[in-house]
């Protein structure tokens, strides 16, 4: 009897192992602790995928999904047994989309234990079906066919409504759990939800310059292109803001890029383009004055500068049509300067006055991921660059360089409103800046940085979703910015003059009549006249005048 009880044990044991391993053939799977090891995948992933059914060890040593409203990313671990030629050699990883059954696909190399995560774009509130294939170096290929993706709906960027009036005709204003921006900041602040169409007027975005002193003298000639180039602005965008940058600061103004422009100067030319917008747009308009923290420590770029400029941002009000904001603006950069003079400048400005300040710098060399990497270049820090950016005071905004075609800048500043949401205040992302317009201007181009105006708008709007705590962190409208006011086609330059005369003999029975013809442009005119007439020789004399525009 106790021998057959030892064999009821037996057969009971047996048959449980059995429907455990039975269990595990269907899905796939052979060891319980191989199957479900999660991996852990960067906070810009977005929220974790639950998978149900895990791929065999043999296709996938650990698998991973998560999604945002714009990006779905896939992150496999190859397996680290098998010989050589039977490991998995790469991953084809394909991504469908459900209702419109566009699919995207991606191979990426693997290596024994090595991790990959292939990242794809997704439309919002969508549902993806993902499929993985494991090609062995054999080239036999395991599939697996992962769970369906529902992306987050697209978040909207708060706005500020007011109630109805109550019984005690008193208005009730709702302020956002986010607010963008301070209630004194806003004239020409846009924040778009969507790029907006080709065919719309606000697809057109502000361009600002980089003022030299030869854009700026003689002023009684290049005042009036000035403001023709605003009104043409205002007339081609329907509001924004216009950086207008004179360079670093120097004792009495601004260096103009090697022609220094006192600070009297430079409050003449905001008016100037404050006057041509006034006139010709009827939207919202901001003409900033700019300078930076080019030119390493002097006496002029720290607490005592910040003071300087905004005694010229109130001058340059003074004298300005009202209809348009004047503000000031800084393109700070870790590269250029210490961040202890970067910050006195910008505490300097905001002891002064009320009135906005844009930083329209860089985060050279800060993190693009979130992590506990708080450091950027030049002994900056991101607290440093949220600083200058929007912590130092209610009026102090973010106006970002996105350049880059890789993204890098993009992912910079959203690591920083990430960094911003963790203490608890901001950073207001009021607009940011390309430099199309700079790179049209040059032969070669700008290459990489040559980013387009609302690429730069998709790209920040991916990188802030990416991250769980940015996401739906308002963006204001993009600014272009390029040299001067835009060439030799609104400055017209000396021209010079020249006569050549030319005479020919020849012979001929026939009569022919050359009519006068006369053409004339912005840049050359030339007119001439020729004529043959019949006699067994005659002589012709043409003159042509040419007018020439130097460079």
């Amino acid at each position: 009897m106790f021998r057959s009880g030892l064999l009821h044990m037996r057969t009971a044991r047996l048959a449980v192992l059995s429907i455990m391993s039975m269990l595990f053939g269907v899905f796939g799977v052979d060891r319980v602790d191989a199957a479900v090891r999660p991996l852990i995948l960067p906070v810009d992933a977005g929220i974790s995928v639950p998978i149900q059914r895990a791929p065999a060890p043999t296709v996938a040593r650990a698998v991973a999904i998560a999604r945002t409203h714009s990006t779905l990313t896939v992150a496999l671990q190859a397996p680290t047994a098998g010989s050589k030629t039977s490991r998995v050699a790469r991953y084809t990883v394909r991504v469908k989309n459900l209702r419109t059954g566009n699919v995207q696909r991606k191979v990426v190399t693997a290596s024994p234990g090595r991790v990959v995560s292939p990242r794809f774009v997704v439309a919002s509130s969508s549902r993806y079906a993902v499929t993985i294939g494991a090609v062995r170096g054999t080239g036999k290929v395991s599939t697996w066919s992962g769970p369906v993706v529902v992306t987050a709906s697209k978040p909207m960027p708060p706005t500020t409504s007011v109630a109805k009036a109550v019984p005690k005709k008193t208005t009730t204003t709702i302020v956002p759990k986010y607010d963008p921006v301070s209630v004194t900041a806003q004239e020409a602040v846009w924040y778009p939800s969507a790029i907006p169409d080709r065919s719309a007027p606000a697809w057109n975005v502000p361009i600002g310059s980089y003022v030299r002193g030869r854009d700026v003298y003689p002023m009684d000639v290049t005042m009036p292109i000035a403001k023709r180039v605003a009104c043409n602005q205002a007339k081609a965008a329907p509001q924004g803001i216009i950086i207008l940058s004179f360079g670093r600061q120097v004792k009495t103004g601004s260096s103009g890029f090697g022609m220094v422009i006192p600070y009297a100067d430079m409050a003449k030319v905001a008016a100037t383009w404050a006057s041509g917008l006034a006139e010709c747009g009827s939207g919202k308009w901001e003409v900033s004055l700019g300078t930076s923290n080019s030119g390493a420590v002097t006496a002029y770029n720290g607490y005592t500068g910040g003071q300087a400029w905004a005694a010229l941002v109130a001058e340059a009000r003074k004298i300005s049509d009202p209809r348009v904001t004047i503000s000031g603006s800084v393109d700070l950069e870790p590269g250029w300067g210490p961040p202890g003079q970067a910050r006195a400048w910008v505490d300097g400005y905001v002891a002064s006055t009320t009135t906005r300040l844009w930083n329209f710098g860089s985060a050279d060399a800060c993190p693009q991921t979130v992590s506990t990497k708080l450091t950027c270049g030049n002994g900056w820090t991101l607290d440093d660059v949220l600083w200058v950016s929007s912590h130092a005071g209610p009026q102090v905004l973010a106006m970002p360089q996105i350049h880059t075609l890789s993204g890098s800048q993009a992912r910079q500043w959203a690591v920083l409103a990430a960094r911003a949401v963790a203490l608890g205040k901001p950073l207001r992302l009021a607009s940011f800046t390309v430099q199309t317009a700079a790179c049209a201007q040059r032969a070669a181009g700008c290459g990489s940085t040559g980013l387009a105006a609302w690429d730069g708008w998709f790209q920040l709007r991916t990188a802030l979703d990416a991250i769980p705590s940015t996401v739906g962190t308002p963006i204001g409208a993009p600014m272009d910015i390029r040299w001067g006011w835009g060439g030799p086609l609104f400055v017209p330059p000396p021209t010079t003059t020249t006569t050549t005369t030319t005479t020919t003999t020849t012979t001929t029975t026939t009569t022919t009549t050359i009519p006068s013809s006369s053409t004339t442009s912005t840049s050359s005119s030339t007119t001439s006249t020729a004529s043959t007439t019949s006699t067994s020789s005659s002589s012709t004399t043409t003159t042509t005048t040419t007018t020439t525009t130097a460079p």
